[in-house]
């Protein structure tokens, strides 16, 4: 990693508040706008190209479900949510796998979140295994979306360092 002159740190930290809150844009239920989704790639963007020039690489988390996402389930019914997650070098503790649910269509913005559960290894591809058994306890459309984030009790806000992956 290169060490940045303080005029490049604050340039990368206005970068990075920038992709946060094109990214906090994107938060609200149902789908996002055409446009604040364009400004979020964008601010996502500008962050990859000063990372790339200098020298700064990526953190390295990934993610995938295991799970096969079911479209209907009857109200009072679960659904199981499994994320597989390559933490790259970090501990189950060091992220937050969340999940948010939300009303669909034009209600008011009523969202949930839900934090899946740390539930072991697989050895043979180094990922993490997160679950979750979603008992919603909403009825009617209903729509959710899978993040994860760094956790740490330095940061002062979960999304300040710009590091949101969405599964």
């Amino acid at each position: 990693m290169s060490m940045l002159t303080e005029q490049e740190y604050e340039e990368y930290i206005r970068l990075l508040r920038g992709w946060v809150d094109a990214e906090k844009a994107l938060e609200g239920p149902g789908a996002p706008e055409a446009e604040a989704a364009h400004r979020a790639r964008e601010a996502y963007a500008a962050v990859q190209t000063f990372r790339e020039r200098h020298g700064l690489g990526e953190a390295g988390v990934a993610a995938r479900r295991l799970d096969s996402p079911r479209h209907r389930i009857r109200f009072g019914e679960s659904l199981p949510i499994e994320v597989a997650v390559k933490l790259n070098g970090l501990s189950p503790s060091d992220v937050c796998v969340e999940l948010l649910l939300a009303r669909g269509g034009d209600s008011p913005a009523l969202q949930h979140s839900h934090e899946l559960s740390s539930g072991g290894n697989f050895q043979e591809t180094g990922e993490h295994r997160y679950t979750l058994e979603l008992k919603p306890g909403l009825s009617g459309r209903l729509d959710y979306r899978i993040r994860i984030y760094p956790r740490h009790e330095a940061l002062t806000h979960p999304f300040e360092l710009g590091l949101t992956r969405w599964v």
